[in-house]
């Protein structure tokens, strides 16, 4: 009896533990099938719910050509052709467009609060950054400031080959566009923080830029008010797309504020820095602090500490658009307290070796209109420099200039003058390759010369007139002897302000070969 009991109640659980599976399994896919039915019915609302949070969002009126939902195994939704167009926008182009796009997600995400979807794919990415509204500003600051998490959330979104343009307030000018090669945001929220890694084709100078950062939360009624921050790098940035200079450029820094002001800071290495008109290429070193407007390209630069081969310089000014002119002008200060003369002849004259070995000082207001010419050739700067202890490196000038200051000096031909050094000072003004001196002043042992004229930075030529004094009287400087007797006479013509002699001369040709001469007309008057 007691062994039957036990086999009846065996064979109990077995049957109970299939009930179990059964109603295990049926519920199961009972529930499954809810799920799938709740979402399929779901479908029409979902898009329905996505233009809402869109425009909401946004503050934009949405077009979506197609839109499909797909449960298993995972939620898929896709569509194309969304465009977006923000509310009272009279730029034509949608301020968003997407060829396609796909979401997946889990299929529990629909039904919370806060949907949630695993990743979004966009294709055929273009965004339209359209003019700032001045009227918005305050309500778009409002906006950005917001920091809750909205109803959506998407783990990840990815981008390849988008283009972002800017547009210009002036309907004149022509589009600013940015080509990025991809672009992945991470917990992206309307209004939040949203990570984000991008790497994009900087058109001018041609160059890859690498960025990671932080973006948002949204300001939907004046998108150029959206914060970001982060950090990039600019690498082999090609200057010879900028017409009339060249070199490879690198850079990194860090930025943050919002698209309107973005705060940079950074540094760029260029070690083979030329210009068309120049010689040798210079390695040119700089750190920055500049304000960038990105919804127009236009920078400020706060400040530019730079070196140029060994010689230090300082800047700062604006690059920017100017009303009905079209491309960008550039206007700094530059400054050069101490630097040397070597390394500034070396990049601007056409020669083996620099001219001359010195110091310098300079300070000038520097110009570049925009225009289809060189750089060389549009270049405008106004200003002022001084050289001093400055030698010659060609023998042949040396021992002219040596000559000189004997001859201005009085001394006689065997007698030694020691190392001759020389000084210059004056202001001057560049403008359509043209080097304007008015006046300048060159100084050495003996004799000072002060001129006036013009030298041709592209044909190298020179055109100066001006006075040389000498501190001897002309019957010594001409070696004294017989020679000298008889120009005794003439000392009195020439002798003229406390000086030996006060002669007017010229100075023409070549800068290779320059032609000396005496303006007797001026000497007689």
């Amino acid at each position: 009896m007691a062994r039957e009991l036990q086999q009846a109640t065996v064979v109990f659980k077995r049957h109970l533990k299939l009930v179990r599976w059964f109603i295990g399994t049926s519920g199961g896919i009972l529930i499954g099938l809810w799920i799938a039915i709740g979402a399929l019915s779901r479908a029409p609302l979902l898009r329905e719910k996505l233009v809402e949070t869109l425009s909401e969002k946004l503050d934009a009126d949405v077009e979506l050509a197609r839109f499909d939902v797909k449960t298993f195994p995972l939620l898929r939704i896709h569509g194309d052709n969304l465009k977006l167009r923000l509310k009272g926008q009279k730029q034509p182009a949608p301020f968003i467009e997407v060829r396609h796009f796909e979401v997946t997600g889990g299929i529990f995400g629909l039904f919370k609060k806060q949907r949630r979807f695993t990743s979004v794919q966009l294709d055929g990415l273009r965004i339209t950054i359209p003019p700032r509204t001045p009227n918005d500003k305050e309500a778009g600051e409002k906006a950005a400031a917001t920091v809750d998490e909205g109803p959506v959330l998407i783990d990840r979104i990815v981008a390849n080959d988008a283009e972002l343009i800017i547009v210009p307030k002036n309907p004149l000018k022509h589009a600013k566009t940015f080509a990025i090669h991809s672009l992945v945001l991470e917990t992206v929220g309307f209004n939040r923080a949203m990570p984000f890694v991008a790497t994009l084709t900087n058109p001018l100078p041609n160059g890859e830029i690498a960025t990671t950062g932080s973006f948002g939360p949204w300001a939907k009624r004046d998108p150029g008010l959206t914060p970001l921050s982060g950090k990039y790098t600019f690498d082999r940035a090609d200057l010879n797309t900028i017409k009339g200079i060249a070199g490879i450029v690198t850079s990194d820094g860090e930025f943050s504020g919002h698209l309107e002001e973005i705060d940079v800071r950074g540094k760029t290495s260029t070690p083979d820095f030329s210009i068309d008109v120049g010689g040798t290429p210079m390695p040119l070193e700089t750190t920055f602090h500049a304000v960038v407007d990105g919804t127009n390209g236009n920078t400020y630069l706060k400040q530019v500490d730079g070196k140029l081969g060994e010689t230090a310089l300082s800047a700062s000014g604006a690059i920017e658009t100017q009303e009905g002119v079209k491309g960008r002008t550039v206007k700094l200060d530059v400054k050069i307290l101490d630097g040397r003369i070597q390394d500034v002849l070396k990049l601007a004259v056409r020669a083996k070796q620099p001219v001359m070995l010195g110091r310098i000082a300079l300070q000038a207001a520097l110009l570049i209109p925009p225009g289809p010419e060189k750089v060389m050739d549009r270049l405008q700067l106004n200003g002022r420099f001084a050289l001093e202890d400055t030698r010659f490196t060609d023998a042949t000038v040396t021992e002219k200039l040596a000559e000189l200051s004997r001859r201005a000096r009085g001394k006689k031909a065997d007698e030694p003058v020691g190392r001759v050094t020389s000084d210059m000072r004056g202001r001057f003004v560049l403008k359509n390759s043209v080097l304007r001196f008015d006046p300048v002043g060159f100084s050495l042992p003996g004799a000072d010369i002060e001129l006036r004229g013009i030298y041709g930075v592209r044909t190298q030529g020179l055109d100066f007139a001006g006075t040389l004094m000498l501190d001897a009287p002309i019957s010594k400087a001409a070696g004294g002897g017989v020679k000298g007797f008889f120009l005794k006479a003439v000392d009195p013509i020439f002798r003229k302000n406390g000086k030996g002699a006060v002669i007017p001369i010229t100075i023409k040709g070549p800068r290779e070969e320059p032609k000396f001469g005496v303006q007797w007309g001026r000497v007689f008057k």
